[in-house]
């Protein structure tokens, strides 16, 4: 097989027709060109020019060695570039897990703004559950999660993108719906807490901020996501979610904030801590710059 070196004399030569021209345009001297096209002669057992003291022209050989030459040197430096835009995170695949809640807004942000940056990246997404992302991460199913409070394992690296205001979800004729802003203790008989093993982290955080309003939850036996893709907002019941999550509220639903107690709920991206791939690098510092964390 011919080195690529021989290649590019070999284009040369042809293009020029003229070996001192030849090797000015390779910056190189004429006889060690003439040495290297006569050794790509020999390995390929052909002649690829006619050589006169007047004029060098191709060979009918070597006019079809020139159109693969050509197109073997294209290839060659396409892999090239390939290979340095994805040693740059330009260029590959990024496999992403997200809980159902980013999908309102975090998710179309993050997704849009590396697009923006790294159009030739393939991003992948996948809704899955907090408490599924760890092993999904140990197991290179996934390469980043984002997640409302995901779980924590030490091989993993953590960073908060975001913080949002919590709002209750209310039927839509519920007398509070109206409402711009409401304690949480007005919904202590209404409020109705996910099973704490689809999201163990986010469920101890409104436990946390039942107790601080002064009652303990009640727990359903369905999670937000359910209630809201079969619009089972019945009128005795509430749900706490993301403030994102009002830019697309469901038929026969209102959002109302949280004006007490004000915590904000995190989102973060979760990673494997010893993975430097360069598209996830790429990604985390894209993310970093898309929310307002302060």
């Amino acid at each position: 097989m011919p080195e690529l070196r021989h290649l590019r004399y070999f284009v040369a030569v042809a293009e020029e027709l003229n070996f001192s021209r030849a090797a000015r345009r390779l910056r190189m001297a004429q006889p060690p060109l003439s040495v290297a096209i006569r050794q790509l002669e020999q390995e390929l057992g052909v002649r690829l020019f006619r050589r006169s003291s007047r004029e060098v022209a191709l060979t009918e050989a070597g006019a079809a060695f020139l159109y693969g030459a050509r197109r073997t040197l294209a290839e060659a430096e396409a892999a090239v570039g390939a290979a340095q835009r994805a040693a740059a995170g330009e260029q590959g695949t990024l496999r992403l897990a997200y809980n159902w809640s980013s999908r309102f807004q975090t998710l179309p942000a993050l997704g849009q703004a590396f697009r923006g940056r790294h159009p030739d990246v393939e991003l992948l997404t996948e809704e899955m559950r907090p408490n599924r992302m760890p092993a999904a991460l140990r197991a290179n199913a996934i390469d980043v999660a984002v997640a409302l409070y995901p779980e924590v394992a030490g091989e993993l690296a953590y960073r908060c993108i975001r913080r949002e205001r919590v709002v209750a979800v209310l039927p839509a004729g519920h007398p509070l719906a109206a409402e711009r802003a409401i304690p949480l203790a007005a919904l202590a008989n209404e409020y109705l807490l996910f099973p704490r093993e689809t999201a163990p982290r986010l469920h101890d955080f409104y436990v946390d901020l039942c107790r601080r309003a002064g009652f303990e939850p009640r727990h359903g036996t369905e999670s937000s996501r359910s209630r809201w893709t079969i619009g089972a907002w019945e009128a005795s019941s509430a749900a706490l979610l993301p403030e994102s999550v009002s830019v697309d509220l469901p038929e026969g639903a209102a959002a109302v904030a949280i004006s007490a107690p004000a915590d904000r709920l995190e989102s973060h991206l979760v990673w494997r801590a010893d993975d430097h791939a360069p598209t996830l690098t790429a990604f985390l510092a894209v993310a970093r710059g898309v929310f307002e964390t302060a």
